[in-house]
């Protein structure tokens, strides 16, 4: 697996979760919080630690010995992924995203679901679908906007691809 498919399947999630709650009725976060962050794609399984606050998330992931650090800024609209073994970093832009997926919000249904637990915490389920038929998925918000799941599919042609987020060990407190 490459460095690239690597920081492409980490970019999908946050990709994904600005895209579809972008002004949308979606849950936004009101707290700082820390967990462990499972993501599990067709290009593997990264695990990590993520901080995050209101406006700003630090995702620190591994896989096969890779490193890679992810800075979200909401508030910016941006994201980079740093690979520090490797020198190189990527910016993503999530208004040209929204732009390139056609993502804003009169383009995604989104139902609310119901209540679930998950991972031990009470959350609600939303389903998204985008109404090209393009992407679409699950997610669950606990009552502070925190994701703490996200199961997502996006299809191009007669390929499909998925990918899954988990939050496990969550804890609601200040972050540095």
């Amino acid at each position: 697996m490459t460095i690239r498919t690597f920081a492409l399947a980490l970019t999908a999630v946050t990709t994904f979760a600005s895209v579809a709650s972008a002004q949308s009725p979606l849950p936004v976060p009101k707290v700082e919080y820390s967990a462990d962050r499972i993501v599990e794609s067709s290009a593997g399984t990264f695990t990590g630690k993520v901080y995050g606050t209101p406006d700003k998330e630090r995702a620190e992931n591994h896989m096969n010995g890779v490193g890679m650090v992810q800075i979200t800024r909401c508030d910016k609209d941006l994201s980079w992924n740093l690979m520090p073994d490797q020198k190189m970093y990527m910016e993503s832009d999530f208004k040209a995203a929204r732009q390139q997926t056609t993502g804003m919000p009169a383009d995604v249904t989104i139902v609310e679901v119901g209540p679930e637990t998950v991972e031990g915490v009470a959350t609600t389920k939303y389903k998204l679908l985008m109404k090209d038929g393009k992407a679409g998925g699950f997610m669950w918000f606990s009552a502070d906007g925190i994701m703490v799941k996200m199961d997502a599919v996006q299809k191009e042609g007669k390929d499909s691809s998925r990918v899954t987020m988990t939050l496990k060990n969550l804890q609601i407190g200040p972050q540095d």
